[in-house]
């Protein structure tokens, strides 16, 4: 089941984006006492992560019953500016009293990226406590779509697209000559929530192509998301989504 909700700007969809997030973390916790989260990066949804912090939705949540995830990161240091972790730390994490070990950032400032996806993949199983070949089924996880219908690390024609024996692996992008580190399409399709924030006129032809188009993964990998069950919550900034209002 999806929900589509176009929005005026950014500063809109964080409000929408926070009520939605709080009101999920506090059913999940009432009815497991905990709830797992898998963040995504970009800039789209820092108003988000900076509305989540604020007194209004902070004071709802039982931060210490929440465990925070990475659905992908650039191979770049934690201090980095473009770093996924440096992002969601600043406007929320080190803003709210989550517990230092309820955050299980990914460790890009190894060298070698497929050892560090590996790595991840065995915190994944000891955070969700998974025998083998069992995956993670987040309660929420955030994502995005790229103007080249990318979502998490999952690129046009990249081998990431192909693997589902994975939870987690290391994409090189070969325009840009950079290693990401991703959650692979098993585990996004086993989530329980997914919130996709989308924002900018240039992602309204792929957004288009994704929702509407004919089935072509290989050019626009977000068609690969096809969850078995649960929620889709879409938070669509108008100028991205002009091409699905005509």
């Amino acid at each position: 089941m999806n929900n589509r909700v176009i929005v005026a700007d950014l500063e809109e969809m964080s409000i929408h984006g926070a009520k939605h997030v709080t009101e999920l973390i506090e059913r999940s916790i009432k009815a497991n006492k905990k709830c797992m989260i898998a963040l995504s990066g970009g800039n789209t949804p820092k108003k988000l992560y900076e509305r989540l912090a604020t007194e209004e939705f902070s004071s709802r949540i039982p931060w210490d019953l929440t465990y925070w995830f990475f659905g992908d990161e650039r191979h770049v240091p934690p201090d980095d500016e473009r770093s996924n972790y440096k992002l969601a730390s600043e406007t929320l994490l080190s803003k709210v009293p989550i517990p230092h070990n309820n955050i299980y950032r990914i460790m890009t400032e190894k060298p070698d990226p497929p050892a560090i996806a590996a790595n991840y993949e065995l915190t994944l199983m000891k955070a969700f406590h998974l025998a083998p070949g069992e995956l993670p089924i987040f309660d929420l996880m955030f994502l995005g779509i790229g103007a080249d219908g990318h979502t998490a690390s999952l690129f046009p024609h990249s081998d990431a697209l192909q693997i589902t024996t994975r939870m987690t692996t290391a994409n090189n992008i070969p325009e840009t000559e950079e290693w990401r580190i991703t959650m692979t399409f098993p585990v996004i399709n086993a989530a329980k929530n997914l919130l996709f924030l989308v924002s900018g006129k240039e992602k309204a032809e792929a957004l288009n192509q994704v929702i509407n188009g004919k089935s072509n993964p290989e050019e626009y990998p977000a068609q690969l998301i096809r969850q078995k069950r649960g929620f889709q919550l879409w938070l669509i900034e108008q100028s991205a989504a002009a091409l699905l209002t005509k």
